[in-house]
């Protein structure tokens, strides 16, 4: 018995051997490109809706050469940077949208390759499951992937050129008993304090909306997800419009998300070499993007309507109970401070005590169909 124990053990043994040995001795299938990698930064050359496209991450994975499965994500760097100036070792959460307006990441299995010499190229279609549509094209080889992808977002109500309502901002501030000083302003007739929520709708129809008119003209929301605006910048007495990418939207549930692609924001805004008039410290970028995390990947959720050619778009208390305490850190109201209107500055001191009492708060944004 021991000795054919002994010798089934020998028999396996010799087995396993010639199996590694076997494996190991297995030549790579030449046709198989060494291309697997999460691809960004200057490796990474991405389109949406024929446009350059920062910020994001493409992996791609093939076992076989024959399909791949491509993985889109976003990839700020935001995230890095927050990460060092917190100097945590855990991983920050996602801190940019997604290819595809709506989803953080998008995967796509079963992808066809065709080789050409060095490089996979391939095409396809892919439907999420929000119901949006989009084909993709692109090429992989060692250290670059190239690839376009145009997307098509469910049939919404605001698809369209919206232009802003003769009354195109209304205000909405419950803050019990609490008063507002807005005698630095000039505004006639308002010389004593007055209840906050009699002030805040005054203040949106006769100070803000009159200046927001002379800054956009339309907002575009696109069949691909784009919103584009045709605003007026300083000094000019032309319109200008957005590039693409800068801010995406998508429908879920009946609210809006607004989608904010940060690195491409501050990509055009270096390129126009534009700079602050104010630095932002450290503990004003700590401060501002702690609360406001999810919103830099799954966007800023808002209510809407749509009605008779007039659509209502509207920030609530959920989103500004958020922002509003925030103006009052002393880092971020410094900051404020640098960039604000003398004339504001008096009434953003009497922030806090407002806030106190504040029980409601919302800004609705009214446009007509053009």
């Amino acid at each position: 018995m021991k000795k054919n124990f002994l010798y089934l053990f020998t028999v396996l043994c010799t087995l396993s051997f010639f199996t590694a040995c076997s494996d190991d001795d297995d030549p790579k299938d030449p046709n198989v490109l060494d291309v697997n990698a999460a691809y960004s930064g200057d490796k990474l050359d991405l389109k949406y809706s024929d446009v350059q496209l920062l910020g994001k991450e493409v992996a791609f994975d093939t076992k076989d050469g024959k399909t791949a499965t491509i993985t889109m994500k976003g990839n700020s760097s935001l995230g890095e940077l927050l990460g060092q100036l917190m100097k945590s070792t855990a991983a920050t959460p996602a801190m940019a949208p997604g290819v595809i307006p709506g989803e953080i990441t998008t995967t796509i299995s079963n992808v066809p390759l065709i080789l050409s010499g060095e490089t996979y190229t391939f095409e396809g279609e892919y439907t999420g499951t929000s119901g949006v549509k989009a084909t993709y094209s692109g090429a992989v080889q060692k250290d670059k992937l190239t690839m376009s992808v145009k997307a098509t977002l469910p049939t919404n109500e605001l698809v369209g050129n919206w232009g802003l309502a003769t009354q195109p901002l209304n205000l909405v501030w419950t803050a019990g008993d609490a008063m507002i000083d807005l005698s630095s302003m000039g505004i006639p007739g308002i010389t004593t304090p007055l209840p906050v929520s009699v002030v805040m709708p005054m203040l949106g129809s006769i100070v803000l909306a009159p200046k927001l008119q002379g800054v956009i003209e339309s907002i575009s929301y696109g069949a691909d997800g784009n919103i584009v605006a045709s605003y007026k910048k300083k000094g000019d007495s032309n319109w200008s419009t957005s590039p693409l990418n800068l801010a995406q939207y998508y429908i879920k549930d009946s609210k809006l998300y607004v989608q904010l692609n940060i690195d491409q924001i501050m990509a055009t805004v270096q390129a126009n070499k534009n700079k602050s008039k104010a630095d932002m410290d450290i503990s004003a970028i700590i401060a501002l993007i702690q609360p406001l995390m999810s919103y830099l990947s799954e966007g800023v959720p808002l209510s809407y309507t749509v009605a008779n050619g007039t659509a209502q778009v509207t920030l609530g208390y959920d989103v500004l109970g958020k922002i509003l305490p925030l103006l009052t850190d002393e880092s971020i109201a410094g900051m404020i401070a640098g960039v604000l209107p003398a004339e504001y500055l008096p009434i953003m001191s009497q922030l806090p005590a407002i806030l106190e009492k504040t029980e409601n708060v919302s800004a609705t944004l009214i446009l007509t169909k053009k």
